[in-house]
C-alpha cells in the first residue's frame, strides 16, 4: 500500500515539474532575451549573455516610451479599482442586509451580467461610445472597466458580507448609528479581506486588457501599456531586446502583485463560503 502510495506521489511531483516547465521555459527565455542583442537571442535562446545588455531597458522605458504607457495604465487600473470597491460595497451592503422585494432579482440581474460574453456587445458599446462623442476618454473607459467587473465584485462581497455577524449591525444601531454610518465603520472594515480579493482580480483585469483600448482609445498619449506594447512591437519588432525588455516591464507589475497578495486573494474568495 505504501509502495502505492509512494509511485502516485512520483508520478504526480514529475507532472507537476513537467507542467511547471512549459510554463516556466516562455518566462526564462523572455527575461534572458531581454539583456541580450541580437545574435546571442538567436544563437543560444536559453545561454546566459556573454555581457548583460541592461541598456535595452532604458531604451525600452524612455525611447519607446514605455514609461508613458506605464503610468496611463497605473491611472486607468486604479481609477477602476477605486470605483469599483466603492460601488460594489454599497450595492453588496445592500443585497446582503435589507430583505426588500426586489432584492434577490437585483442580485439574479447582476450575476446575469457575468453569462454575457464581452464580444456580444463590442457593437452596441462602440455605438454608444461613438455617439456621446467618448472616445479617447478615460473616463469612459474606466466606466467600461467598471461595468464589465461589476458582477464578479458585487457576487464576491455580497457573499462575505452575509458571513459577517450581525451582532455587530445591531450594536451599532443601538448605539445611534445610520445606515451609512454602518456601512462606513463597521461593514468596510470587515469586508477587507473580500475587497482585496477583487481589487487584484480587477486591477489585473484593466492592467492586461488590450480589446477596449484598441477600440477606444486612438490618442497615443493616453495609451496602456498593453497597446504601448502592441505598437512597439508593429514599430519596432525586429529591435528583440528592448522588446523583450518591454515585454518584461508590461508582465512585471501584475506577476509581483500576483505574488504578494495571492494569500490574499484565496482567503478572500475562500471566506465568503462560510456562513455565520
Amino acid at each position: 500500500m505504501k509502495k502505492k502510495i509512494n509511485g502516485q506521489k512520483i508520478i504526480m511531483y514529475v507532472l507537476l515539474i513537467l507542467t511547471a516547465s512549459v510554463f516556466a521555459a516562455p518566462m526564462l527565455f523572455t527575461l534572458l532575451s531581454s539583456i541580450k542583442n541580437k545574435v546571442e537571442i538567436f544563437a543560444d535562446p536559453f545561454a546566459l549573455p556573454e555581457i548583460p545588455q541592461w541598456g535595452n531597458y532604458a531604451e525600452a522605458w524612455t525611447n519607446a516610451n514605455m514609461s508613458h504607457y506605464f503610468l496611463n495604465s497605473v491611472i486607468q487600473a486604479g481609477a477602476t479599482v477605486i470605483v469599483l470597491a466603492i460601488v460594489s460595497s454599497m450595492a453588496a451592503y445592500v443585497l446582503s442586509r435589507f430583505q426588500f422585494k426586489w432584492s434577490k432579482g437585483m442580485l439574479l440581474f447582476f450575476m446575469v451580467g457575468m453569462m454575457v460574453p464581452v464580444h456580444t456587445v463590442l457593437v452596441p458599446v462602440s455605438y454608444i461610445i461613438g455617439a456621446l462623442n467618448l472616445k479617447n476618454n478615460v473616463a469612459a473607459l474606466v466606466m467600461i472597466y467598471v461595468a464589465f467587473n461589476l458582477p464578479f465584485s458585487i457576487l464576491v462581497v455580497t457573499n462575505f458580507m452575509k458571513g459577517v455577524n450581525k451582532s455587530l449591525e445591531e450594536a451599532a444601531l443601538i448605539d445611534g448609528a445610520s445606515y451609512f454610518q454602518i456601512y462606513r465603520y463597521v461593514m468596510l472594515p470587515m469586508t477587507v479581506p473580500a475587497l482585496s480579493t477583487i481589487s487584484i482580480f480587477n486591477f489585473l483585469g484593466a492592467w492586461n486588457n488590450i480589446l477596449f483600448p484598441l477600440l477606444f482609445i486612438n490618442d497615443k498619449k493616453l495609451k496602456p501599456i498593453a497597446l504601448g506594447l502592441l505598437n512597439f512591437n508593429g514599430e519596432r519588432g525586429s529591435d528583440y531586446g528592448p522588446l523583450m525588455a518591454a515585454i518584461v516591464i508590461t508582465v512585471a507589475v501584475p506577476l509581483v502583485i500576483y505574488l504578494l497578495f495571492q494569500e490574499k486573494v484565496e482567503g478572500g474568495l475562500a471566506a465568503g463560503a462560510v456562513k455565520e
